[in-house]
């Protein structure tokens, strides 16, 4: 499994590939230039149960603190997983 990032000017995104099949993805824009707004998820349904929506987060979440860029989810699952920890306290907006 291979986890990737591209950057562009209207999709900013880290997403999985299994064997080169895109098999999840998560999404952010920036609100301004020390803001994301994480806004989507997805987990291809074969591949669920293996928590790499965590892995997609934890992801974002490096290039948050790597880049000092704190960051709001209007994603729901986003929202729930940063609700029930404080371990991302440390980039939420």
């Amino acid at each position: 499994m291979e986890l990737k990032h591209e950057e562009s000017n209207n999709r900013n995104r880290f997403y999985l590939l299994d064997n080169n099949k895109e098999i999840g993805e998560i999404a952010y824009t920036y609100v301004n230039e020390a803001l994301i707004d994480i806004n989507h998820t997805e987990v291809n349904p074969n591949y669920r149960g293996q928590n790499l929506g965590q892995k997609l987060i934890e992801a974002v979440v490096g290039y948050a603190r790597e880049n000092k860029l704190k960051a709001t989810a209007s994603c729901p699952y986003v929202a729930k997983v940063f609700g029930k920890t404080d371990q991302y306290d440390d980039i939420k907006a």
